[in-house]
């Protein structure tokens, strides 16, 4: 070396250093390498200067402070190991003996560990005589490559080691190997192979193809003409050469007689491994042993028999070929699982049992077994077997067991046909029946089996073997038509007897039987000597054909008969009637107000009201009448064994009475009264249809007439039912035809006698009948439901008639219409909601007010709630008609937007001072202010009767006193008449 620094060892300033690491900073190659993850480093080949960059010193675990990059710093750093080695190799670059310099050195990290460094570098700069001025390079960690390598070496090594171990071992074993590569030629082979073919080791070691082996033993006849000695799966491949896919195994036998198993191993690289292994030992075991089986074979097929042996200890059956014959199966299509899942497999439940109970004998150390089992071969035959054997136990539990089956089928089937013979008579009866019994009629004994017995709670010998005995406990309205039915078999008139009766069994209660019999003997005169037959418990059938019964002819709530079972009573006693010239009377009952207490108590004390109606009219009728419930709240009586009309007022009078009762249903109270129509067989008909039609037109006219009343029928009202008929078809042409009109009432304000209210009703002009008044057609358009497009009629002719009076006679003129309930019912859908009519004429809701009915708030259904709120949402008042008459609560009230109700005609009409109607008028009329509506009082005929009113508070008054129904014209004249001054009433 000179006496200059050397290059490669001498330390850097840090006045360089940190020029070094502005140029690094305005540099972007050195940037770039910065990123990729490799520290850099400088050296001035003049000064021997170093330096390096900030991710020289991270690789090494230092930050920029921590380090100096001084000869000192970094030869600490280096390994001593590799200092010399990375002299050599920069000498070697700078005097060009080496194309570049690159050296792998350990340095020491932070932490103390060593790590590897591969360090690559260039010079960048020369002298105008070639002298390097400058070198830069990379320093990159290859701690993980370098420790690749050594893990690879390490494998490489135990790679090394097992294949030795592997030669060994192939050289030690019995078998010969041959190993080849994908085009099949032998790569490797033990000596074994070289003895079992006979083959040379300088042969097999100059790595013959698989082809040429297959070609020197064909040539030698080591595979015997046409490769009979090769098993026939592998012949073709191998008189082939082995150029075909190879079997997995074959056997061939050598020319010297010994037995070879050939076994081949395809490699993933397209090698193969192939094995010879000499089994001639083996095959000569196996050759003697397959003619002992194939005696053993012969043996048990000709015996039926078969072995079945139980490892206990390891919970495993064994079978012999002769079992699975036995059970036609192979042991391909089954094997035997543990000792009971193989038992249950083939044997019946109860021999299972038996040979479960046979496994938990150890406490008893039976070593021998012997019994007959029942079991169902594979093929689903079912076969007995009769096992015999030994088992061996330790300790309580079964070590082994060895059985030997035998079929004995035809052997148990002979002894089941002889048995059939001897019991035939007994299992013939028995099948038809529960109870056998078998009588010797002239000596009166009779033989009743076990089961009979105990059909009716005996034991054998607590019974006497008598027929009088049996027959002694029939129920007495049965004995008559069992000794019927008795005879008449006796007699040859049937050819079985059958009767069904009841008999007293031992606890005292009565169960019904079915007795079937037959004679099977008779005497020498031809009399009945003996007969059998069996008894067969029908209890359980009659409870359920009497529930049907039930069920179907009676009402399930009240326990009455129902419709069916009415009409069948009903077609008996028309009978009687007509054979002993009788008549009879059936009333139609209906209750009154009974939905009002439905829907304010409940449906559960509905029911309880309805029973409670049936047990009332029962009492008030004879046993021989009946009492049936149609369905709702309609009673149908037939009262029957009329001789005098005329008697039968008391009856209904006391059905009214009884009916209008108080119900208590439970902590409510409830009234209710009844409505009765009656007609009589056969004065007013002749057929149940006429008849039943009949009575509901009586009906119609007892609830029409006020309720609580009866009603007999008579032509006249069939003549009335007609009408209503033709009614019913008149209303559909009328409203087409314009039949009907409006005719209008004012409505007065009683504190300023003004009149800007009036109550359209419907007036009918019927073409050939005349004037026909609402109270006949309504109830006809509700039944029929005409009254939904006639309400619509009436409604459409209000609006027009309003909006012409608001615009001529006074700016809130209202009319007022009446709304069935059926309307709130009908669904809409179709027509305009009418607040939404009214705004498409340019009325406000507030010019039309809609009269109900008390009953209809009463009236649960969603639809009627509905159709109210979206009335009082499109600003239409609601009236409530007919206030006080009806079966209402203040709640309801509360719950809807009333605004006005109407005072009943029926208290106005009898108005004087000091009175009950005046008490009531003024308690409604303060009742309606206190919650926010107005009173409008109907029926005021006298100026006492409107004075008393207005003195009252009441806000409205209408009838007779000021107007009756106008027509259109006719209330505007009287509209004006009111106006001026002197006009006809004054306030």
């Amino acid at each position: 070396m000179t006496d200059r620094p050397d290059p490669s060892l001498h330390p850097a300033p840090q006045e360089w250093l940190g020029a070094f690491d502005r140029r690094t900073q305005e540099n972007p190659w050195k940037l770039a390498l910065e990123g990729s993850g490799a520290g850099i480093w400088e050296w001035d080949l003049r000064t021997g200067v170093q330096a390096h960059s900030q991710r020289w010193e991270e690789i090494l675990g230092y930050n920029g402070s921590e380090l100096s990059s001084g000869f000192q710093e970094f030869t600490r750093l280096v390994h001593p190991d590799d200092v010399v080695p990375v002299q050599a190799a920069v000498a070697a670059y700078l005097a060009g003996r080496a194309v570049s310099f690159s050296a792998d050195l350990r340095m020491r990290h932070k932490s103390g560990a060593w790590i590897w460094i591969e360090s690559c570098g260039m010079v960048v700069s020369r002298a105008e005589d070639g002298t390097p001025l400058r070198m830069i390079g990379t320093h990159t960690d290859i701690s993980a490559r370098k420790q690749a390598e050594e893990d690879l070496r390490q494998l490489n090594a135990q790679l090394l080691q097992q294949t030795r171990l592997l030669q060994t071992t192939t050289a030690s074993i019995s078998q010969g190997i041959f190993v080849f590569d994908a085009d099949l030629r032998l790569i490797s082979f033990n000596y074994r192979v070289c003895e079992l073919l006979d083959l040379p080791q300088e042969f097999l070691a100059a790595t013959p193809t698989l082809l040429q082996i297959s070609q020197r033993q064909m040539a030698r006849g080591d595979f015997g003409p046409e490769g009979q000695l090769v098993d026939s799966n592998a012949r073709a491949y191998v008189l082939g050469g082995g150029k075909d896919q190879p079997p997995e195994h074959f056997l061939r036998v050598t020319p010297q007689g010994r037995t070879l198993e050939v076994k081949s191993q395809t490699l993933p690289d397209g090698g193969m491994v192939r094995t010879f292994a000499d089994v001639s030992d083996y095959v000569q075991a196996q050759t003697a042993r397959k003619r002992l089986d194939l005696l053993l074979t012969a043996t048990q097929t000709l015996a039926q028999v078969g072995g079945w042996e139980v490892d206990g200890v390891h919970d495993r059956v064994f079978w012999t070929e002769g079992v699975y014959r036995i059970f036609q199966t192979t042991p391909q299509e089954y094997t035997p699982g543990t000792a009971l899942a193989t038992v249950e497999r083939v044997f019946t439940p109860a021999s299972v049992a038996k040979i479960r109970a046979s496994y938990a004998a150890g406490l008893e150390q039976t070593t021998l077994h012997d019994y007959e089992l029942e079991a169902i071969t594979f093929r689903g035959e079912h076969i007995w077997l009769h096992a015999t054997g030994t088992t061996v136990w330790e300790n309580g539990k079964m070590l082994s067991r060895t059985s030997v089956l035998q079929n004995i089928t035809e052997r148990k089937q002979a002894q089941i046909a002889l048995q059939e013979t001897e019991n035939r008579w007994k299992l013939a009866l028995e099948s038809t029946g529960d109870g056998v019994w078998d009588w010797h009629i002239h000596s009166g004994t009779e033989y009743f089996s076990k089961r009979l017995l105990e059909m009716y709670g005996f034991a054998e010998g607590e019974f006497p073997d008598l027929a009088a005995e049996l027959d002694r406990r029939t129920h007495p309205d049965d004995v008559a038509q069992m000794e019927r039915d008795r005879q008449a078999h006796f007699q040859g008139l049937t050819p079985i007897y059958t009767n069904e009766h009841r008999v007293l069994c031992k606890n005292g209660t009565w169960k019904w039987v079915l007795t079937r019999g037959m004679l099977i003997s008779r005497d020498a005169l031809g009399q009945p000597a003996r007969m059998i037959g069996t008894h067969t418990d029908i209890t359980d059938r009659k409870a359920s054909e009497a529930m049907i019964r039930q069920q179907a002819f009676f009402d399930t709530l009240t326990g009455l008969p129902n419709r069916r079972m009415l009409r069948d009573r009903l077609e008996q006693e028309i009978k009687h009637c007509k054979r002993d010239a009788q008549q009879l009377a059936i009333l139609f009952i209906d209750l009154d107000h009974f939905k009002e207490v439905n829907d304010t108590l409940g449906h559960d004390n509905g029911d309880l009201l309805l029973v409670e109606a049936g047990k009332r009219i029962q009492s008030c009728l004879r046993e021989t009448d009946t009492v049936a419930r149609m369905g709702g709240d309609e009673f149908t009586v037939i009262l029957t064994e009329l001789t005098d009309v005329s008697r039968l007022e008391p009856t209904l009078q006391k059905i009214l009475r009884a009916l209008e009762q108080v119900f208590q249903l439970g902590n409510e109270q409830a009234f209710v009264s009844a409505s009765i129509g009656i007609t009589l067989y056969p004065l007013d008909g002749k057929d149940i249809e006429d008849l039943f039609k009949n009575a509901d037109q009586a009906l119609y006219v007892a609830k029409g007439a006020g309720r609580n009343r009866f009603s007999f029928f008579t032509p006249a009202l069939q003549e009335a039912a007609q009408t209503r008929v033709r009614l019913a078809h008149d209303l559909r042409t009328g409203l087409q035809e314009q039949q009907f009109r409006l005719v209008y009432q004012p409505i007065v304000e009683l504190a300023t006698g003004s009149v800007h209210k009036a109550e359209a009703l419907i007036r009918w002009q019927h073409p050939t009948r005349g004037l026909v008044s609402p109270v006949e057609f309504i109830p006809i358009a509700e039944s029929s439901g005409l009254i939904v497009d006639i309400g619509e009629w009436v409604f459409q002719q209000a609006a027009r008639q309003v909006q012409q009076w608001r615009a001529g006679l006074h700016p809130d003129f209202q009319i007022s219409v009446n709304k069935s309930p059926v309307q709130f019912h009908h669904d809409s859908q179709g027509k305009l909601p009418w607040a939404q009519q009214l705004q498409a004429m340019g009325l406000p809701g507030s010019g039309i007010v809609v009269e109900i009915t008390e009953g209809l708030l009463l009236d649960t259904n969603a639809r009627v709630t509905d159709h109210l709120l979206e009335l009082a949402d499109g600003g239409i008042q609601v009236s409530l008609d007919d206030f006080g008459t009806g079966y209402s609560s203040l709640s309801y009230l509360q719950k809807f937007d009333i605004d006005f109700i109407k005072i009943d005609q029926s208290f106005v009409r009898h108005l004087i001072p000091a009175s009950t109607e005046m008490a009531l008028c003024k308690a409604m009329i303060v009742m309606a202010h206190e919650l926010g509506m107005q009173v409008i009082a109907e029926g005021v005929e006298t100026v006492q009767q409107r004075d008393l009113l207005a003195a009252a508070g009441c806000d409205y008054a209408q009838g007779y006193l000021f107007s009756r129904p106008l027509a259109g014209a006719d209330f505007e004249a009287f509209w004006a008449r009111v106006q001026q001054p002197g006009g006809d009433w004054e306030i």
